[in-house]
């Protein structure tokens, strides 16, 4: 697939994480998200779990830890959420996706990038899709914190609000590194086609039931429309 697509992992176990890994590097994916905060009763004393997902692992791997304030479901302390993403960093992982409002994130950012990883930096709104001028706002305080990849993911409510995103990646194209769509049915038309606007990579589904977020289709979905528009 010539457009770079990262599919996220919800495993609740490590035998499911290795058999997605095997199924999303079958699929010809660019990228895996490993969603730790679906993992039972994870801690960063799980270190060798985390090497093992590096070393079976042929696709560059994203480590995420999502708290619950922004579209997640980990219940580790703040404290503990963080020293999860820092072993995945000190263990390999290509990038580390840490939350806009994180504690103390220039310096967790710092730690992260001393041990070689990168670092996106995501913000998500739930509720709707706020003006270009907001959205150049947390983008900029996303830069100042030390992005490597700036993400923001809005809702959208009428089709408008894809538009928007859109607009807003090809303006960014060329200054930052930004992954921009919106979530919901009528955020897929943004989801699609970000890359051809400026974006890295999208983020998809590998498969029905493996949604982590409203409105991601599946790989092969995106495969087809990919195909009809004459991108395959």
């Amino acid at each position: 697939m010539g457009l770079k697509v990262c599919v996220p992992i919800p495993a609740r176990n490590p035998q499911e994480i290795f058999s997605l890994i095997r199924e999303a590097e079958s699929s010809g994916v660019n990228l895996i998200e490993v969603r730790l905060d679906y993992m039972r009763e994870f801690s960063p004393d799980n270190i060798d779990l985390l090497k093992d997902i590096v070393r079976v692992s042929s696709v560059p791997l994203i480590a995420t830890n999502r708290h619950r304030g922004q579209g997640g479901v980990c219940t580790l302390s703040e404290e503990e959420r963080i020293k999860v993403l820092l072993k995945a960093a000190e263990t390999g992982f290509t990038y580390v996706d840490l939350e806009l409002d994180t504690q103390s994130l220039h310096e967790i950012v710092r730690r992260i990038k001393a041990y070689g990883a990168k670092v996106i930096i995501s913000h998500h709104i739930f509720t709707h899709t706020p003006p270009v001028r907001e959205l150049e706002t947390i983008v900029l305080r996303q830069v100042e914190a030390g992005a490597d990849i700036c993400k923001v993911v809005t809702m959208a409510n009428s089709i408008d609000d894809s538009v928007r995103c859109l607009v807003f990646t090809y303006e960014m194209s060329g200054k930052v590194n930004l992954v921009c769509f919106a979530m919901g049915e009528m955020g897929v038309l943004s989801r699609v086609l970000s890359p051809l606007f400026g974006a890295p990579f999208t983020y998809i589904s590998l498969r029905r039931g493996l949604e982590t977020a409203p409105g991601q289709i599946t790989i092969h979905e995106l495969r087809d429309i990919y195909r009809r528009m004459g991108l395959e």
